[in-house]
């Protein structure tokens, strides 16, 4: 049986839609909660490691984000055996700086910015052959909530493009897979979101908060359904 390991940074930002797809697929998940210990549990005990988003950037200092390094050291040991990685947001920028990539504010005309709320990306050629994407739609409706961008690994495959933000998914080293983008939330996540990031989804940004939740709830099955997909193609690579 699969043995998931879950790096989760922050309570409202948690596997979401993916955990039902564990407890379906007979996926032992353990959830890591990084807010209470750093230390990571012995990693050669896990099949596979799914890092989640949070408020951190990969640049900020050890005080910021004590748990950083050991999270780096973590994605390295995965790929370094060959077992799949999984990252979202967050989760993405750590493995893109771990294996070789470039993490960094999103800057445009001079100003911070910042994807909030529902957007298309679009699967690249090498996207559309992945299977981690297989029996998805071409162009696919996902949450966006960053403001950090990335620049790939060397070795790097572009899965899937933005309008505003280009690398949008990706793999590198063999088996390790970043989605900058959300599929996993539920409208009550979303919630969460708007509540807790409240001053920085509005600091330098005009955001219609309002419209967001609404869309959570009107996007709920497409979006539960793309994320069960997903996960479920990435539990059998």
């Amino acid at each position: 049986m699969d043995r998931l390991l879950v790096l989760q940074h922050v309570p409202h930002e948690g596997p979401g839609a993916f955990a039902g797809v564990a407890c379906r697929e007979d996926v032992q998940m353990d959830i890591f909660k990084l807010w209470e210990s750093m230390y990571m549990p012995d990693l050669s005990l896990y099949s596979r490691l799914l890092i989640m988003g949070g408020p951190q950037s990969v640049y900020d200092p050890l005080n910021l984000y004590p748990s950083r390094d050991a999270e780096i050291d973590a994605v390295k040991d995965f790929a370094g055996r060959g077992r799949p990685v999984l990252g979202v947001c967050l989760g993405a920028q750590l493995i893109a700086h771990a294996l070789g990539g470039r993490v960094y504010q999103n800057i445009v005309d001079g100003k911070p910015y910042k994807e909030i709320g529902f957007a298309r990306v679009q699967l690249t050629e090498q996207g559309k052959l992945s299977p981690l994407f297989t029996g998805l739609p071409e162009s696919l409706q996902v949450f966006q909530w960053h403001g950090d961008i990335l620049d790939l690994p060397e070795d790097a495959e572009l899965l899937a493009t933005g309008e505003q933000v280009n690398n949008q998914a990706f793999k590198c080293g063999g088996s390790s897979y970043g989605l900058l983008f959300h599929l996993e939330v539920t409208p009550k996540m979303v919630e969460e979101l708007v509540t807790v990031d409240h001053e920085w989804m509005h600091k330098d940004n005009q955001v219609d908060e309002r419209a967001i939740l609404d869309e959570s709830y009107s996007k709920e099955t497409e979006l539960r359904e793309m994320a069960e997909k997903l996960f479920t193609n990435w539990l059998e690579l």
